[in-house]
């Protein structure tokens, strides 16, 4: 999936109607008319995903999808503003991070045990990271941090992401999330440091005031570190589009 949104990059980084955090392409607040485009995009990289759909409207696209043959996933789309904000660099201001713990801003010269103990990190905890180029926001202005923990694995990850172009009606609004934790490091409000300061860093490097994020119904962790930091359900939902061929009746990511 994320080869072919990497081959997929020269055609349509132009396009305002396309968008990516790094994983898929994908067309975001799709209107009736455009199903046809999202399931071209799913066939050619396996999988797409719709953000800002109605919950109203929740139900047509997905049967629109399904009657063409392609699997559903769903989330609820979390959002969080000013408040949200306020939230999080008071937050910052009064964690103390763990003695010997590592923060990295990931980029180009992050090294690569760090960038596989992410991966495997994030992996383990069900988050599908983006491709490289994006997550050290080089083709998209993003920002993502992670912990070194004491014994060199990585304990924590987070981030955000401008994922749409900054002609969309979305360019203004950042993706936010990829909050994962080590079993053997929870407990320690970790995931929302990061959480906070990957509001905080866009926000003061790219303007950034409206965050959102796809949470499941079940996952009662995930809503709970949203809530906390000022994100929380809206009228949205995130849909992924799924080529069975490509993920059978699993999802890409938690």
């Amino acid at each position: 999936m994320q080869k072919s949104a990497n081959d997929l990059f020269p055609l349509l980084v132009d396009n305002p109607a396309f968008g990516t955090e790094g994983r898929m392409w994908s067309i975001d607040g799709p209107d009736l008319a455009e199903v046809d485009k999202v399931t071209a995009l799913a066939s050619l990289q396996g999988a797409t995903a719709n953000h800002y759909v109605p919950k109203s409207q929740e139900a047509k696209f997905a049967g629109e999808y399904a009657e063409r043959g392609f699997s559903n996933d769903r989330w609820d789309q979390f959002m969080g503003g000013q408040q949200c904000l306020s939230i999080c660099s008071k937050y910052l201001a009064e964690f103390e991070l763990p003695d010997q713990y590592r923060l990295h801003l990931i980029g180009p010269e992050t090294p690569a045990r760090i960038l596989d103990a992410l991966e495997e990190t994030a992996v383990a905890s069900g988050v599908l990271p983006p491709m490289s180029p994006v997550l050290f926001g080089q083709r998209r202005k993003a920002v993502y941090f992670c912990l070194e923990a004491p014994d060199g694995g990585v304990a924590a990850c987070a981030g955000a992401c401008l994922r749409n172009h900054p002609d969309s009606r979305f360019g203004k609004t950042s993706w936010w999330g990829m909050l994962a934790t080590r079993e053997q490091d929870r407990g320690q409000n970790l995931s929302l440091f990061l959480g906070a300061l990957a509001a905080c860093k866009i926000h003061e490097a790219f303007g950034v005031e409206e965050f959102y994020t796809g949470v499941r119904s079940d996952n009662y962790v995930s809503r709970h570190i949203c809530q906390k930091l000022g994100v929380c359900d809206s009228e949205y939902a995130c849909l992924a589009i799924l080529d069975p061929a490509a993920f059978g009746e699993g999802g890409y990511t938690k």
